[in-house]
């Protein structure tokens, strides 16, 4: 850690910067996130912990209230009234934040001791920066059977999306674009919130950077084919960050109307075998598709997987053009 890391957030006589944290129903990992907090290298003076609870209805409040008396840095507890998904509870921490400067994570991530020096170094040096992304990998990746169902984030340079489990954000910033979108979600599942905050800050004029040594951690686990399902559904709201902010289309998708080239050679090769029904060499139309997306063969139950991979490529195709038909745009 560099002399100038370890002075990051000094000379403030009160924190300078919120961590906010929204969590549902994980009052184990939330334990672990604050605990892990406490080794932060710019002293617990600095900075404050708003855990925001998206109506759990558990033990959650109890949880943070317990960890709260064992360590040393400051957490203020608030509560949504109603389930709404993390844009709406991170809107409600940062709001109640009164610091200039506003960190956010997940509570399925573990903060390396530098990370709130490193963000606010950075956000402190330029202030024409809005927003700064950090460092995200996962740990224990070898103990895992190689899937493509496992769920982890790794960001290592900076992305389109500002994924919210390593960013920080100027306060004024959030406060000009107007916080995450409460209005991305479908099918019960929130994706892009955090997009559409991000982009919202640089149509504001403010600047962005991405800084290595901000390095958060996240938990890498193995996602049943029904939460892959709602996941892709969601991808409507991609589309709706796509047709508000062409910068983001450009940057993020592999065509300006397609997110993914699998995407469009699912749908090619589906017209094709549909077409195959009266000319057989139509089904060529899918080989595209079958290459892309066949899984690896050293993975078990292949065939399933197999299968398993048409449906939430099916599900991902509904979710696309769902977004297309709602945002009056052309995608497949």
């Amino acid at each position: 850690m560099s002399e100038d890391l370890e002075t990051a957030g000094q000379g403030w006589a009160e924190p300078c910067i919120s961590v906010v944290v929204a969590t549902h129903r994980r009052p184990d990992k939330i334990a672990r996130l604050l605990r892990l907090l406490s080794s932060q290298t710019i002293g617990p003076d600095a900075f404050e912990v708003i855990v925001v609870d998206d109506f759990s209805r558990d033990n959650t409040e109890e949880v943070v209230s317990s960890v709260a008396s064992e360590v040393p840095f400051g957490v203020r507890f608030l509560q949504t009234n109603s389930n709404r998904g993390p844009g709406p509870a991170r809107n409600l921490g940062w709001r109640g934040a009164a610091t200039p400067f506003v960190a956010f994570t997940d509570d399925d991530c573990q903060p390396d001791p530098g990370w709130l020096a490193a963000g606010l170094k950075t956000l402190e040096s330029d202030l024409s920066l809005g927003v700064v992304q950090g460092r995200t990998q996962t740990e224990h990746r070898d103990d895992f059977p190689k899937s493509r169902w496992n769920h982890g984030i790794f960001v290592g340079s900076p992305t389109p999306y500002f994924e919210t489990c390593n960013i920080f954000y100027r306060r004024q910033a959030l406060e000009e674009g107007g916080g995450f979108g409460e209005q991305y979600n479908w099918w019960g599942g929130w994706y892009c919130e955090d997009t559409y905050a991000g982009w919202r800050v640089l149509d504001r004029g403010w600047a962005r950077a991405y800084v290595d040594d901000a390095l958060v951690f996240h938990d890498l686990t193995v996602r049943n084919l029904r939460w892959w399902i709602d996941k892709s559904l969601v991808l409507c709201n991609e589309v709706g960050v796509a047709k508000a902010h062409p910068r983001f289309r450009r940057d993020a998708w592999w065509r300006p109307w397609s997110p993914r080239r699998w995407d469009a050679a699912f749908v090619v090769g589906s017209l094709g075998l549909l077409g195959a029904l009266r000319w057989r060499p139509a089904a060529l139309l899918a080989l595209p598709y079958i290459w892309w997306r066949r899984p690896s063969v050293r993975e078990p139950d292949f065939g399933r997987r197999c299968a398993e991979t048409v449906v939430v490529d099916s599900a991902r195709t509904a979710g696309i053009l769902y977004g297309a038909v709602r945002h009056r745009m052309l995608v497949i």
